[in-house]
């Protein structure tokens, strides 16, 4: 037996179309970035959106799964949160760790964060002396 990571991950149906586009992706840009940063295999799709006729309104949901052993959580949370969501608000994550076979814990939900901001442009030389000096740089018009 070994500790495994089982991961749930569902977005809205908004992931799965391209604009102007009539068909559906095959699988979103998001997943697939997911898929191929996972080492070994890869997220199923669990459930997806059911129209069927007889079936009601159906279920209007994307989930997919997987179990993995070995995994390094915080970095696939990471990724997750990496990716340009097109409605990030409704993308979840859901994670729960165990000894396989033995895990009684529920599965938790992850607040996803924003993706990281661009690293900012140095600050002018002028404002670092500025600083250090305590003297304002005066600025040369031509």
């Amino acid at each position: 037996m070994g500790f495994v990571w089982n991961i749930l991950l569902s977005f809205t149906n908004d992931e799965l179309w391209e604009e102007g586009k009539d068909e559906p992706y095959d699988t979103p840009p998001p997943l697939e970035a997911i898929n191929a940063w996972l080492p070994f295999g890869r997220l199923v799709e669990l459930i997806g959106p059911t129209y069927a006729p007889g079936v009601g309104n159906g279920m209007d949901a994307n989930l997919y799964g997987g179990g993995f052993k070995h995994f390094d959580i915080e970095s696939f949370i990471e990724v997750v949160e990496a990716q340009e969501w097109k409605d990030r608000a409704n993308v979840q994550l859901w994670v729960k760790g165990g000894e396989e076979g033995m895990g009684v814990d529920p599965f938790t939900l992850v607040k996803l964060r924003k993706p990281k901001a661009p690293r900012k442009k140095p600050k002018p030389i002028r404002k670092k002396l500025q600083r250090r000096s305590g003297v304002k740089a005066k600025r040369s018009r031509p």
